[in-house]
């Protein structure tokens, strides 16, 4: 199983397809016009750059830029205007775009934003001195390859048809913090406003919610449909289990793996593990079931487990047992 860091996923290999690796960088908002006055001829190739003092090495970092921004949008460079270039300092390594996780060298370095038009859209992009380092800074629209990579996710994760997924919503969102409002147990937030997108997804008429981050690199599934937490026992037991309705599964054992492990329904679990699960979670409503030994005792254990069904009905004693033997099973098997 692979480390996580809990509550995270990302598109950085999805995008990293279509771009150099140096590039994965958030998508921030750009408020410069078009056409730009201070360079009025927008057509590339254009060697010429306004300022005469400007390092000679502004060639090939045009030429980088163009080509990333080329690439990432499957266009020609001819299809493709440069509306402006400006020298610029940048304050660290990650070229002035800031990512939530990613650690930047504080060290200056000198490079050019570039400002691009192509479809009647602008792209800024960032490089260094030479062009070896490229971020496109702001203009690409993710929705639609994060609506397809959500898809992609979702169909794997429950062993779904792609095509029986379809987009119900994607609305612009400020999470009040970086969890991107879901809690999860154990996980501490920063309680710092966080723009982002919420994204509805549907098949066979059940519904599943995602929070998305505005750069696209964090996402975080939101439909709950079950916890389980296991405490104390004379082997000092502190796991944690957390599962979507949308198929991932996250474990956290605080001896042995403290960062967590992740899962997913469809890796863990047969079609009829699959289809078992689902029936309980359309029977039974929002229940609480508590297993834990009886206080006072000695090295007694806490066990419980929550269940967030769309149903209406309670679990009898017999399912109740089903329920902590399915949970504790998914748990084992994170960790196999």
């Amino acid at each position: 199983m692979k480390k996580f860091t809990v509550g995270l996923f990302t598109l950085a290999l999805i995008l990293t397809a279509c771009a150099p690796r140096n590039t994965e960088q958030p998508l921030l908002a750009n408020g410069d016009s078009y056409p730009n006055p201070s360079y009025p001829n927008p057509s590339y190739p254009n060697p010429s750059y306004p300022n005469d003092d400007t390092s000679t090495d502004i060639t090939s970092a045009q030429i980088a830029a163009l080509a990333h921004l080329s690439s990432t949008l499957n266009l020609s460079a001819d299809q493709i205007a440069l509306v402006s270039i400006e020298a610029v300092t940048w304050p660290d390594g990650c070229l002035g775009v800031q990512r939530l996780d990613v650690m930047c060298t504080q060290a200056l370095v000198e490079g050019f934003k570039f400002v691009f038009e192509a479809d009647g859209r602008e792209y800024e992009l960032h490089t260094n001195a030479t062009g070896s380092a490229v971020v496109i800074a702001s203009g690409l629209d993710i929705n639609p390859l994060l609506e397809a990579v959500l898809m992609k996710q979702l169909a794997e994760n429950l062993g779904l048809e792609p095509d029986t997924i379809s987009v119900v919503s994607n609305e612009p969102a400020e999470f009040s913090n970086t969890c991107l409002g879901v809690a999860m147990q154990d996980v501490m937030c920063a309680e710092v406003i966080t723009p982002g997108h919420i994204v509805v997804l549907e098949s066979d008429g059940v519904q599943y919610e995602y929070h998305v981050s505005e750069d696209g690199r964090r996402i975080q599934p939101a439909t709950l449909a079950l916890t389980w937490s296991r405490d104390g026992g004379i082997a000092g037991f502190c796991d944690r289990l957390t599962i979507f309705l949308s198929g991932e599964v996250y474990g956290n054992q605080c001896k042995s793996q403290p960062n967590g492990t992740m899962g997913t329904l469809a890796t863990l679990l047969s079609a009829a593990e699959r289809e078992q699960f689902q029936a309980w979670v359309n029977e039974y409503g929002l229940v609480t079931l508590d297993a834990s030994d009886p206080k006072g005792v000695a090295d007694g254990m806490t066990v419980v487990l929550k269940l967030y069904g769309s149903g209406s009905a309670k679990p009898l004693k017999g399912a109740e047992s089903d329920l902590f033997t399915w949970a504790q099973m998914i748990f084992q098997k994170l960790y196999e």
